[in-house]
């Protein structure tokens, strides 16, 4: 593959970004505009963007080349994202209620008045700073790595993360969050239309689908074509090995959890509150992610993966995957391959980065400066204050990937672990008013601790500190974000029985009953609620859980027949592809007919949550105070 058809390549795609910024800017004259979109943001780019986001907040580079280490073990994990959008049809319709009844923009705003909590909005923005900043610049760093290899070192990776980083940046800065959508959103149908044209190239050219009915390369002692058991008793990563491969249904589970935490995160339910009316959250939730989204990822990555293992056995078997082989054999068919193979791996690569910069600087306009530290500013101001503190952002995010890799690899891998232990906070805003703030507190302070102790960055601190412990990453084969969501739930259940009688329960009730009388489900009896819970219940422990693990000889020796079929296809791989199409039934299910993502056009009262009613308003945090009227009376 040549250097100057991928800069081509690459060029044209950084023009088209500044070409739709410049574009949005001329037609948006409004300084508002450029933080939130005036809240009107069309339905197709939720449809678009906000699948786009998930899908490849699940890090398709990387994604790939575990699947070329694990195999279809690994390739289950796809299923999770399922998880997710069932996530994202429990609470981003209520999120969008909420916001359009009380008037707040931001998660953060919403959690912190509904709670009457600073503490939960200082925890959500340092978690906003975790998505902005190490988890962007992961994905930056691989950018720059993997143009390197395309390359052959022709361009370094230094240089592509800091060119990617400047266009990024000067893309979102004339066109702010309306034209980075934009963008995103076409992006995201990119990807979807390369991946299959990935899948497809190969398996015609270099016959990847008659070699999956083989026994196709995988890192030694690793079971490629089965999941490795229901558990493993093993101390973690780190620590013991675990027989087979570590990717059991605790941990396909465990980890598909933490994915729940890309549509619980502040900047993806700033996307569905800027979006107009609500419009696509079904759509999006249902075809786009779980649909197409999850489709592609169970049928093209087994064949990717395949590819990389076969291209470079060598690598394969000294415990490693790289790129550069497959990029050499679809370069040898025609450059263009090649380049469109790069060009998918580095749009996928590129949104996450867009996204939470963008998402980040504005939201940190909107609830620290706007809210805490200079509250009387213009919207001019504002615009102002977002367009520098979106160079700040991406300043931090080109350093830290370029010169910071062990730091970014530790914070950013734990960011959707953090995530997801928000999940029972958002349930109470959006469902449980009986959750008080005490309990998501506690909970939300156990949930943090044990995500700490079961990922590198705990552990290497405690240890450097103290003593070394007894375990390592995700010991069992459990991914940290289960670890810490059993103990946050149980915690936060076990402080609202005690406090269900708490004082500003009735400032919670007024939110829900605005909910119970002019946005109401569609009437579903009993019979059918029971059905709908018990089908989710049961697709989780098939699909994910214990009952995952049939799936490895279910297809290939079933107990209802004596003969044999000859699929020529793994029996796990026919599993996750059943196990998808029934979890996007049960998507659609919730989503249109419980009527959980279709939202109404119903009108409700406005109500009085924060800033026209002081009670709905916590104080401003003593010590921004404290250093404010200090440095004012330094300015005099």
């Amino acid at each position: 593959m040549t250097t100057s058809l991928l800069i081509a390549v690459l060029g044209f795609f950084f023009a088209y970004q500044i070409y739709i910024a410049t574009l949005t800017a001329r037609r948006r004259q409004r300084a508002e505009d450029y933080l939130d979109a005036d809240l009107a943001l069309p339905g197709w780019c939720f449809v678009f963007a906000g699948s786009g986001v998930v899908l490849t907040g699940i890090g398709l580079y990387d994604h790939y080349l575990l699947a070329a280490l694990f195999r279809f073990q690994y390739n289950h994990l796809a299923l999770g994202i399922v998880l997710a959008a069932l996530g994202g049809v429990l609470v981003q319709k209520r999120l969008w209620l909420a916001a359009r009844v009380t008037g707040l923009k931001t998660l953060g705003d919403l959690i912190g008045a509904y709670y009457g909590s600073t503490a939960l909005r200082v925890l959500l923005l340092i978690l906003l700073l975790l998505f902005t900043i190490p988890f962007a610049a992961q994905s930056l760093a691989r950018l720059g790595h993997l143009v390197e290899t395309a390359t052959q070192g022709a361009i370094s990776g230094m240089t592509a993360l800091w060119v990617t980083a400047f266009f990024l940046f000067l893309g979102g800065v004339i066109g702010g969050w309306r034209a980075t959508i934009y963008v995103i959103a076409g992006q995201s149908l990119l990807v979807l239309v390369l991946m299959a044209f990935a899948g497809g190239v190969g398996s015609l050219a270099f016959d990847w689908l008659a070699a999956m009915g083989e026994e196709v390369p995988a890192l030694p002692g690793v079971l490629p074509r089965d999941i490795p058991g229901v558990i493993q008793y093993s101390a973690g990563l780190g620590k013991a090995p675990a027989a087979g491969g570590i990717w059991t249904t605790t941990a396909i589970l465990s980890a598909g959890l933490a994915l729940v935490g890309i549509v619980l995160s502040p900047g993806f339910v700033f996307l569905g509150i800027s979006t107009s009316r609500g419009r696509g959250f079904a759509f999006s939730q249902v075809w786009m992610t779980a649909g197409l989204g999850v489709g592609a990822l169970l049928i093209a990555t087994p064949l990717i993966g395949a590819g990389l293992a076969l291209a470079d056995p060598a690598a394969l078997a000294a415990g490693t995957a790289s790129y550069a082989a497959l990029l050499e054999q679809f370069a040898s068919l025609d450059g263009l391959f090649a380049a469109g193979l790069v060009l998918m791996l580095a749009t996928a690569l590129q949104i996450p980065v867009a996204f939470f910069a963008q998402s980040g600087a504005n939201l940190f306009v909107i609830e620290l400066l706007g809210r805490f530290v200079l509250p009387g500013m213009t919207p001019e101001d504002r615009r102002l204050a977002a367009r520098l503190s979106l160079a700040m952002i991406y300043l931090a995010i080109a350093l830290l990937a370029g010169f910071a890799a062990i730091p970014v690899e530790v914070l950013g891998t734990m960011t959707l672990a953090l995530s997801v232990q928000f999940l029972p906070a958002i349930l109470g805003l959006c469902w449980v008013p009986w959750i008080s703030r005490g309990a998501v507190l506690t909970g939300l302070i156990f949930g943090i601790l044990l995500v700490f102790f079961t990922e590198p960055f705990g552990l290497i601190l405690f240890e450097g500190l103290f003593v070394e412990l007894p375990w390592g990453r995700w010991p069992l084969t459990i991914h940290s974000a289960a670890w810490g969501l059993v103990f946050n739930f149980a915690t936060c259940l076990l402080v609202s029985i005690f406090t269900l009688r708490a004082a500003d329960r009735a400032k919670r009730e007024s939110l829900h009953e605005v909910f119970r009388r002019h946005h109401r489900q569609p009437s579903v009896g009993p019979a059918m609620r029971g059905a709908m819970w018990s089908l989710i219940l049961l697709w989780s422990f098939f699909a994910l859980g214990p009952g995952a693990i049939l799936g490895n000889w279910f297809f290939s020796e079933p107990v209802f027949s004596d003969p044999t079929p000859l699929l020529g296809l793994p029996s796990l791989w026919v599993w996750q592809v059943v196990f998808w199409l029934i979890g996007v039934f049960v998507v659609w299910w919730l989503a249109y007919q419980a009527g959980l993502s279709v939202v109404s056009e119903d009108a409700a009262p406005r109500l009085r949550f924060d800033g026209e009613d002081p009670a709905f308003m916590p104080d401003r945090p003593k010590l921004f105070s404290t250093f404010l009227d200090r440095f004012a009376k330094r300015q005099d």
